[in-house]
Parts: structure tokens; C-alpha cells; sequence
């Protein structure tokens, strides 16, 4: 009786410093056709704390370095200031509010404890880069700038092949000229020169041409939708060849995107998830990195200058530093 009442009275939200002392519980429950788990697991794994930032509506959990805020009913997260999104929604659930099995165990948990991940770790030796689109498929296009996607990703590519050869990184890229690659192809090269790391470079456009900033993708999970799905399909439920390394794949996409977001200063457009072809039958951790909006004039503008795409290679390329940093830390 005294354990409940005192559950009782914390998940009423006693006032601590700004904030609200977080219910108890990390059962295991299904809701929605969907295993969620207690967020406070998260916290207890992680070594956070956890607090109601507003009662029944969002959670934080912290430390000195680290913090996450989830929100209820929303997929998009707070992670150390970065815009993340999970595969399903956090729920309230019982005074507590819960996240899905697959979103603490495949992303969450690896990325706040890399040492938590699946499997053995792994290498980092050779680098696949692979600019987007090419010959025949010119991606997207500013006309006005007469700038295409498939130029600007092959210069790119070509700046951050330099750094990371330098690195001392052996480096192989699915095109060096303007040609075109068949999709397929891109991820079976990836295949055949035994990468450890895949990373596809892109650039954005969308109608409303005031739409600017960076977006991270990496593969959604088995039993997830992706970011851009508000509806579940038959698809979700499919193993993909590169769902083998999912807890990976977000370690190094959440490393990928805050070197990008902070370096360039951009607008985080989000850590997302999606089922690229060329992301969908790797073997290895793999990334889509789409470098700004050639659709917003003012963007385009900074992504034809060679100042600005050299310092966009060299934030990818620190953005690996950060992955290699994030495995040596899982090795410990």
C-alpha cells in the first residue's frame, strides 16, 4: 500500500528544480499492434535521469552531457539539441509515457551507449562514396542557377575522397565521371570491395522553394514505417539485407547529422529514417546524406560556390571521425 501511494504521488509530479519527477515503470505493454517499453528504461540503461518536463506530455531524460526530450503522441524526439525521429510514436500510457521495443533497442539504446550494440563491432577500413544520380539522371535541378544534383554530388565526393584518403582510409566510389549507375549497382559495389561504411551524397528540392536545411536518412527498421509514412504498409515488415545493421547504422547517422547540423549551421531538417534502394542491400552501416535544397535560391547560391562544398566534404568527412570515435567507445 505505502509503494503505491508513493508511485502515487510521483507520477502526480512533485516539483524538483523546474521540472517533475517521472512516474515509475518500464513494463513491457502492447498498444496500437505495437510492443512499446516504460521510456524510463531507456533512462535506467542509459544511466540517465528522467523528469516530466510537462506532466504527461514530455519526458527528459538527462545527465551532465546528454538530453533527450520525447514528447507523447510524437515521433520526432530532442537528442543533445538535434531533431531525430523514431520509427513510432511515444504513448502515454498509464500516467507514464513508453516508446516502442524496436526504437529503444535499434536506435535509441545504441546511440546513447554504443557498447549496447548488437553484435561484434564493426571495422572501418574501407569507405564507399557514392554521388548520387549521374549521366542520364540529373536528380534535382536548379534551372534559374543552372545547377544540377549530379554535378554537385560528384564534387563533393570527389573533396571528401582526398580527406578520407588522408585519413588513411582506403576509398572506393560507385562513380567518378558523369555516368550513370543503376541503383542496384551502387549498394552490390559497396558488396564486392568489402566496404565497411557506405556513404551516399545528395541534394534536396521541394516545391515550396523557402524550404532549406540538412537531412540525415538512414534504413528504417523491420517492423517500422519510415519517416515520410503516415500509414503502415506490407513493406514494413520485411528484413532488409541492411537491417543487420540497424543499431549501427543509427550510431553513425546520429554522429553524421549533428557534425553536419553544427558545422554548416544549418536547419535541421532531422535524423529520418526511409528504405532507399541504396540503403536497402547493404551489408554494412550505410548513409544518405542530402546536403541542402537546390530548390531554395538562397541555398543553391552557397552549394555553388567550391568554398562551400569543400566545407561540406570535410564535415562528412568529420562526421566518420565522430562514427570511429563512437566505435572505439563500443569496443570498451
Amino acid at each position: 500500500m505505502l509503494r503505491t501511494l508513493i508511485g502515487r504521488v510521483v507520477a502526480g509530479c512533485l516539483v524538483v528544480s523546474g521540472l517533475f519527477a517521472a512516474p515509475v515503470g518500464a513494463q513491457s505493454v502492447r498498444l496500437y499492434d505495437t510492443e512499446y517499453v516504460g521510456a524510463v528504461s531507456v533512462a535506467r540503461s542509459a544511466g540517465l535521469a528522467s523528469t516530466w518536463a510537462e506532466p504527461q506530455r514530455r519526458l527528459v531524460l538527462t545527465d551532465k552531457d546528454t538530453r533527450l526530450e520525447l514528447a507523447a503522441d510524437s515521433r520526432e524526439i530532442e537528442l543533445d539539441g538535434l531533431r531525430v525521429f523514431l520509427g513510432e510514436p511515444a504513448v502515454l500510457h498509464r500516467n507514464a509515457l513508453f516508446v516502442s521495443r524496436v526504437d529503444r533497442d535499434r536506435f535509441l539504446l545504441p546511440i546513447l551507449k554504443p557498447s549496447s550494440g548488437r553484435g561484434a563491432v564493426p571495422a572501418l577500413r574501407t569507405i564507399v562514396i557514392d554521388p548520387g544520380h549521374g549521366g542520364k539522371d540529373d536528380g534535382t535541378v536548379n534551372a534559374k542557377l543552372k545547377l544540377r544534383e549530379k554535378a554537385m554530388a560528384l564534387d563533393v565526393a570527389l573533396r571528401l575522397e582526398k580527406l578520407l584518403t588522408a585519413a588513411g582510409y582506403r576509398v572506393v566510389l560507385t562513380r567518378r565521371r558523369d555516368t550513370f549507375v543503376p541503383l542496384p549497382l551502387r549498394p552490390a559495389h559497396a558488396k564486392k570491395v568489402k566496404a565497411d561504411l557506405f556513404l551516399s551524397i545528395h541534394f534536396n528540392a521541394i516545391d515550396n522553394k523557402a524550404v532549406a536545411g540538412n537531412e540525415t536518412y538512414i534504413l528504417t527498421p523491420q517492423y517500422q514505417r519510415s519517416t515520410g509514412s503516415d500509414k503502415r504498409s506490407p513493406d514494413d515488415k520485411v528484413m532488409l539485407t541492411g537491417n543487420a545493421t540497424d543499431n549501427w547504422n543509427a550510431i553513425l547517422g546520429f554522429r553524421m547529422h549533428g557534425t553536419l547540423v553544427r558545422s554548416l549551421r544549418s536547419f535541421d531538417r532531422g535524423l529520418k529514417r526511409a528504405r532507399f534502394a541504396v540503403l536497402r542491400d547493404l551489408d554494412c552501416p550505410g548513409v544518405l546524406i542530402e546536403g541542402g535544397y537546390l530548390s531554395n535560391d538562397a541555398e543553391a547560391r552557397k552549394i555553388a560556390t567550391p568554398a562551400w562544398r569543400q566545407k561540406l566534404a570535410q564535415s562528412i568527412a568529420d562526421g566518420v571521425a565522430g562514427y570511429r570515435a563512437a566505435l572505439v567507445e563500443a569496443r570498451r
